[in-house]
């Protein structure tokens, strides 16, 4: 029966590691004494975690490459010492299960040898000097085959141990990982209450600077209207309050937009986003390469960079070109890549603005980021990473 190419390379994987027990006793060494004389001779913490460092780093490629288990960067210090720790025991067992191995097999070619060419091997031989006889070859063959029984499954044993001992140290830190999303999450939240809060205020400001003031203009020619006795004078202010009708519908449909377009949802994102760019100031050119649709608290999200994106261009920027670009990610990860690029004048930044900030938070309580390239003088370039569900 063949041997699986699967267990063939993790044997070689333990026996390489059985070899490189002096690297782990060596690495431990000097990192203990650098920990000792730490307090005495400044600089020797970080020159003792590069050290520790290397020392995985070499068992990491070699998990990775003959047992299958898939290469992470080291944890700290403390973890990595611990695995080195662990990993000297086990090697230390692994080559006690080689060494055995190399024996048998050394005992077994030289008995078959000496059986088979009536040679005496002093070792082999009985007292009386004679060759080894089939007699005495199948008296040893059972217990050595159950000593090769033992072999085998030791070498299975670390194996097993070589991957839990990877698992354990250099694994993520399970406890650290839901402590920092956690701190994330109360991060995020702050975050969306202190961006809603913006939003608010920022529709509040428009409808006053907006609405509110088209609606006293519209309330004043109505109330001059209804108390002109002149019949043209009457039509004409009744004209302009339908005009000023007209342009109340177009404010309040601009803070309608600025929250949420309902054409989002029944036409989808590259129309609405086309007609944005179309109305920016300056006009920007659209690049959408999604094929299908996105989630829609993401495709909220997309449309949200992009509208804060330009307004901040047509307010501060100067610009006389802006690009916006809609398309996947590289690579399998399942993330959708929002850029926004303008040649205006730059400075902007993650902390400058209330815009910026809330579209960080906003992109952040999806799981995404946002990175704002913006050096004085320009180009400002404003990139989100979404993902897709």
């Amino acid at each position: 029966m063949a041997i699986p190419s699967s267990a063939a390379r993790a044997t070689f994987g333990v026996v390489l590691g059985a070899f490189l027990v002096p690297l782990d006793g060596a690495a431990l060494v000097i990192a203990g004494g650098a920990t000792a004389v730490g307090g005495v001779v400044p600089g020797s913490g970080p020159w003792r975690d590069r050290v520790l460092g290397a020392a995985v780093r070499v068992h990491e490629r070699r998990l990775e490459r003959w047992l299958d288990r898939p290469a992470r960067a080291a944890g700290r210090p403390d973890r990595r010492a611990r695995y080195l720790a662990v990993r000297l025991v086990v090697g230390l067992t692994s080559l006690g299960v080689v060494l055995l191995l190399a024996y048998g097999a050394l005992a077994a070619a030289l008995m078959i040898a000496s059986w088979a060419f009536d040679a005496r091997v002093p070792a082999l031989s009985n007292d009386e000097g004679e060759p080894t006889t089939g007699l005495t070859i199948l008296s040893a063959a059972v217990p050595g085959m159950l000593l090769l029984y033992l072999a085998v499954m030791g070498l299975i044993g670390a194996a097993a141990l070589e991957r839990a001992a990877a698992a354990r140290y250099l694994g993520t830190d399970d406890r650290a990982e839901l402590v920092s999303r956690i701190e994330s999450l109360v991060a995020s939240r702050a975050g969306i209450v202190a961006a809603v809060e913006a939003e608010r205020r920022r529709i509040e400001r428009d409808l006053h600077d907006g609405a509110q003031q088209h609606v006293v203009a519209l309330g004043m020619l109505v109330d001059r209207g209804r108390r002109a006795t002149d019949g043209a004078a009457r039509d004409a202010l009744l004209a302009q309050a339908a005009d000023e009708t007209e342009r109340l519908l177009t404010a309040v449909r601009d803070v309608a937009w600025s929250v949420h377009p309902t054409a989002l949802d029944t036409q989808g994102l590259r129309p609405v986003l086309g007609r944005l760019a179309a109305r920016a100031a300056p006009p920007a050119r659209l690049d959408f390469r999604l094929a299908g649709r996105l989630a829609p608290a993401v495709e909220a999200c997309v449309y949200y960079v992009v509208a804060e994106s330009l307004t901040n261009v047509s307010k501060h920027a100067r610009a006389a070109r802006v690009d916006v670009v809609v398309a996947p990610t590289d690579g399998a990860t399942g993330a959708v890549s929002v850029t926004v690029r303008d040649d205006g004048v730059g400075g902007a930044g993650n902390g400058q603005g209330r815009g910026l900030a809330g579209l960080s938070a906003r992109v952040g309580a999806l799981g995404g980021t946002v990175d704002v390239q913006s050096p004085t003088g320009g180009p400002t370039t404003v990139r989100a990473v979404l993902p897709c569900a």
